[in-house]
């Protein structure tokens, strides 16, 4: 079976336990013990979420603020429990501040997900697991049994299996999930070099590039330092030979062009360099892409068909 879609299935199923702890735990808000199903629900409710994003995709409320959630609901039952000890309540407080913590870890950037204390997490709610599956011991108020407990010495305490500690075994199952197979980190942002890295990929040289090369003057046609001027014929420069090298092979000669004036077009350069403009068809062709009435800029350069005709 395809991974993904395995961790999605088993998502799906906590998502299901997580619901129905949730529940349990929003039921029991018009008791005696609201303040302690709350932070329960609570929990409840941020795995519910976090498992949703797995399996279906959810993305609707930001990490940041359910960081800020579970960072104040721990802040709060800190309070509480400060205020509240000594009292003789039935309250598991250091389980939920462990419990409140462990969401405020899951919800905090992926750079704080350290593997050896997301293992004491695990450990630790496993054991609560087994815990809360054994059953919690039932206390004489809890049996209606008065102030004093009537059993003998000898006979263990009866330990109570109901829907509240069905719903607690479920969710530190999911608690546990999340540990072993890291569900709730949050991925981390690569280097700027790494990201460099992914974002400009190695450019590999092309056959053009290596087989270009730079111009270079040499001695068959050294570089003219005049411009030509507009309205004139940029005139080939003369090959010179030293007179101890060997003869080398005459180099074809350029392709004579003309630099235009601003106004002009290629039917008065046809009329002006050959005296007529039956060339126009030859100097249209020799420059694709110009009309023959279209208005040159100033120091355009116009290919010729043919050197013009000398007056």
């Amino acid at each position: 079976m395809n991974p993904d879609l395995l961790s999605a299935n088993v998502s799906l199923a906590f998502m299901a336990i997580v619901a129905a702890a949730l529940l349990a735990h929003l039921t029991q808000l018009a008791t005696r013990r609201r303040l302690l199903h709350g932070v329960y629900a609570a929990t409840a409710a941020g795995l519910l979420y976090l498992f949703g994003t797995k399996a279906l995709g959810w993305n609707f409320i930001p990490r940041e603020a359910l960081l800020a959630v579970f960072a104040a609901l721990f802040v709060a039952v800190a309070g509480v429990a400060l205020l509240r000890r000594g009292k003789g309540e039935e309250i598991p407080w250091i389980g939920l501040l462990i419990e409140q913590a462990a969401m405020t870890y899951i919800f905090a950037p992926g750079s704080y997900w350290k593997p050896p204390l997301a293992a004491l997490l695990l450990l630790y709610f496993l054991l609560e697991v087994f815990s809360w599956l054994k059953g919690r011991e039932e206390t004489a108020a809890t049996a209606g049994g008065g102030p004093k407990d009537s059993r003998p010495p000898l006979f263990p305490p009866k330990r109570v299996r109901g829907a509240r500690e069905l719903a607690l075994a479920g969710a530190a199952a999911a608690l546990a999930y999340v540990f072993a197979m890291g569900t709730g980190k949050a991925p981390v942002a690569p280097a700027p070099e790494e990201q460099a890295a992914v974002e400009q990929p190695a450019i590999e040289p092309s056959e053009s590039s290596e087989t270009a090369a730079p111009p270079e003057r040499t001695a068959e046609a050294p570089a003219t330092s005049e411009e030509s001027k507009p309205g004139e014929m940029a005139q080939a420069p003369e090959a010179t030979t030293p007179p101890d090298a060997a003869p080398a092979e005459t180099p074809a000669a350029p392709e004579p062009t003309y630099t235009a004036k601003a106004g002009e077009t290629l039917k008065t350069i046809a009329k002006k360099l050959y005296g007529k403009t039956d060339k126009l068809h030859a100097l249209t062709d020799a420059n694709p892409g110009i009309k023959p009435s279209a208005k040159l800029k100033a120091g355009q350069v116009i290919k010729l068909p043919e050197p013009p005709a000398k007056r």
